[in-house]
């Protein structure tokens, strides 16, 4: 195991994040960003262990200590709509930064079909806003809506009325200080990627780490290239880049395959045809915004 240098991640990483904090041991690094007093855009906070780590739903993701590289960003958008393209940003971040990776819809980091690692994005109100209304998980059933309407965000409570009551003031986030529009939430982005995990410490069988890939597991580097990937990607999404999911579907495995698609509505058995701008995906014809997708095995083998 060896330790974070954080200098070299501050130095590496400057211009890119405004703040970039360490804690050696934290319950969940999303929690922290997303329940800090104050917010500024662009601020990174690394973990060398998480005691109660989020997954989707409200699952645990516990790792040994120095065992993986976790990290949450928070950033201050000035728009909530794409919201769901999100989290497939942040997968791509990955796929940017660790070869022979991809993506299985939505966002499921694979390698051979092994998973890699977590991912996990949160949406809540900015400032003191915070403390009266609940976040609310951009999971694989939020996570591929077109549109957060205003009717859906109203049910997060995180509606331009609770976010002015925050009062943000710009002075404390400089990246936004010359914005025309205040930012609508903070959005907080958790990753955790599977260093140096051996076979028994996996947290379920069909899973990965960088070591038993015989990949590069030197967490510093590491942390510098993808939070350097994830910027580019996360800028790529505020503006809306059309080559965000242009790339997106160059590494997506579902893509082409025969899946089952756990829907809110029911199962559906298709091809993939492919992935809308908006990541829906289409599975047989039908664009679909919510499910799990489970990769079927080729007739005959």
């Amino acid at each position: 195991m060896t330790a974070l240098n954080l200098d070299r991640i501050r130095e590496a990483l400057d211009g890119d994040f405004s703040v970039i904090d360490y804690t050696e041991s934290t319950g969940s690094t999303n929690t922290d960003l997303m329940e800090a007093e104050k917010v500024a855009d662009g601020t990174v906070l690394l973990a060398n262990e998480q005691v109660s780590g989020k997954g989707r739903l409200g699952r645990q993701w516990v790792s040994p200590a120095g065992s993986q590289l976790i990290f949450s960003v928070l950033i201050l958008p000035d728009s909530l709509d794409h919201l769901g393209t999100l989290p497939l940003a942040a997968g791509l971040a990955v796929t940017d930064t660790v070869e022979g990776a991809v993506l299985k819809w939505p966002n499921d980091v694979q390698i051979d079909g092994k998973k890699l690692c977590g991912i996990l994005a949160e949406a809540g109100p900015v400032g003191e806003a915070f403390k009266s209304a609940p976040k609310t998980e951009v999971s694989k059933t939020e996570v591929n809506k077109a549109e957060i309407n205003k009717a859906e965000i109203n049910k997060a409570e995180i509606n331009k009325a609770e976010i002015n009551k925050a009062e943000v003031n710009k002075a404390e986030i400089a990246p936004k200080t010359e914005a025309a529009n205040p930012p609508s939430a903070r959005v907080v982005v958790g990753m955790g990627i599977n260093v140096t995990l051996t076979r028994e410490e996996l947290p379920i069988e069909a899973a990965t780490s960088l070591s038993l890939e015989g990949l590069d597991t030197d967490r510093t580097e590491l942390a510098i290239t993808v939070l350097k990937n994830l910027r580019h990607r996360i800028t790529q999404w505020e503006q809306q880049d059309s080559q965000l999911m242009a790339d997106y579907r160059k590494v997506c495995s579902s893509i082409g395959q025969e899946v089952r698609l756990e829907a809110p509505t029911g199962d559906v058995t298709g091809t993939v045809e492919g992935v809308a701008d908006d990541g829906r995906i289409n599975v047989g014809g039908e664009y679909y915004s919510a499910g799990d997708v489970i990769h079927l095995r080729p007739a005959g083998q």
